[in-house]
């Protein structure tokens, strides 16, 4: 799995409300720590398909940045069922690996695909 794009307000709440654990990663493509974690998001995204991750470029959507008390890049916000579960700031990995085990169901920490 990779990341999905957001693209608006109603988008955004489209996935946060889905059923399931939802990873938001809030970014701009100026943001330094930004570049330097997303290789090990990439990998990240691939180890956990059952949960879904999205990507908010901060300066192209306002408006969710604002809703969603983001004050700083990266910043990662976790979701379940439309239920905030919790933030990690930074470009901080292994926290953010150790927040989504966390909170992920049994099936959400498996590398196997649920079908």
């Amino acid at each position: 799995m990779s990341f999905v794009d957001v693209y608006g307000v109603e988008q955004f709440r489209e996935i946060v409300n889905s059923p399931g654990l939802t990873v938001v990663y809030f970014s701009a493509v100026w943001c330094g720590p930004c570049k330097t974690i997303e290789k090990d998001l990439g990998k990240l995204t691939y180890a956990l398909p059952n949960v879904r991750f999205a990507k908010v470029d901060a300066d192209n959507n306002p408006e969710i940045v604002t809703r969603s008390n983001v004050a700083q890049l990266p910043t990662f916000m976790l979701i379940r069922d439309g239920k905030m579960l919790g933030y990690v700031l930074g470009a901080d990995i292994a926290s953010l690996r150790q927040k989504i085990s966390s909170v992920a169901t049994p099936t959400e920490a498996s590398s196997d695909k649920k079908k």
